[in-house]
């Protein structure tokens, strides 16, 4: 009656995404130099992928200059699909309810929270949203990144010049 198959099926409620934070680990370790350590390999291919990412979405959707508000709503169709449960918290912040890659984050939270963190902050570079970072905010049961106005933006203007 049942035949076994190769397709994985995982229900977590809340959403975690361990597969996303395992392949940018496997990534760092095939990849690492001879300079780095395995922390700066995966911060490293943290950015890339972030980049990445960002740089595949703003070609996908061409949504030309993207300020807070838009670089914002842009962002949260990638939050929404990693199970970060983005909240908007105002116009130029978003919060993030859940952190996707719970618990693995308790235990090493300099290595998770900083490759979070930086993947975040490299998807905004690829999207190139202006005056919007990602910023280590740690709150407890969410993510402990949170996506914020900047001081300055791509163009290195500060929040007062534009």
């Amino acid at each position: 009656m049942y035949e076994p198959t190769d397709a994985q099926i995982t229900v977590s409620i809340p959403d975690r995404r361990h597969e996303l934070l395992a392949d940018l680990l496997l990534d760092a370790v095939l990849t690492e130099g001879a300079d780095e350590s395995a922390a700066q390999a995966s911060m490293r291919t943290a950015q890339q992928r972030g980049r990445q990412l960002g740089a595949t979405a703003r070609e996908e959707t061409r949504p030309g200059r993207l300020g807070p508000e838009r670089g914002l709503t842009a962002c949260e169709r990638l939050l929404d699909r990693y199970g970060y449960e983005p909240v908007r918290e105002t116009p130029t912040r978003l919060r993030l309810r859940n952190c996707p890659f719970h618990p693995l984050a308790g235990k090493a939270p300099d290595l998770v929270c900083g490759m979070n963190q930086a993947f975040l902050s490299s998807y905004l570079d690829g999207l190139e949203v202006n005056g919007v970072e990602a910023v280590l905010a740690p709150q407890p049961g969410e993510c402990c990144v949170r996506l914020s106005p900047s001081e300055h933006d791509r163009e290195g203007r500060t929040a007062q010049d534009r």
